[in-house]
């Protein structure tokens, strides 16, 4: 029998780069997915596919810092700075920490294998 784990907090939102928002949001809409936040005029959407959130972005990947066209990018429950605390305890330093202008501030942190991963606040559900 499988042991119930604590929920950490965290939420995995993928964030996908695209070139054309209404082709992507179309795409997307096929594969049986709802816009809730943003529309083909944004720079930014949100994207509902059964229990994932996928984020589509409006620009292309920043690669000067480490950016990739699919980015794996958490959601966390708890503030920020507790989490920058415990990875930094941990021995993991927080790459950086930066604004985003849809996301509010990111914890930017590379895992032992160099993928860079981003973790906003998100709102409690």
């Amino acid at each position: 029998m499988a042991r119930a784990h604590p929920d950490p907090g965290l939420r995995l939102q993928p964030m996908v780069h695209v070139a054309d928002m209404a082709a992507a949001i179309t795409f997307y809409q096929q594969l049986g997915g709802s816009v809730i936040h943003g529309d083909r005029d944004s720079e930014w959407v949100l994207i509902q596919l059964g229990p994932v959130q996928v984020g589509l972005v409006a620009r292309p990947p920043d690669t000067a810092r480490g950016e990739t066209t699919v980015e794996l990018h958490f959601g966390a429950q708890m503030p920020l700075e507790q989490l920058e605390r415990r990875l930094h305890r941990a021995g993991f330093p927080v790459a950086e920490v930066t604004t985003d202008r849809d996301l509010g501030e990111q914890l930017r942190i590379r895992t032992p294998d160099g993928l860079l991963i981003k973790i906003s606040q998100r709102e409690p559900d």
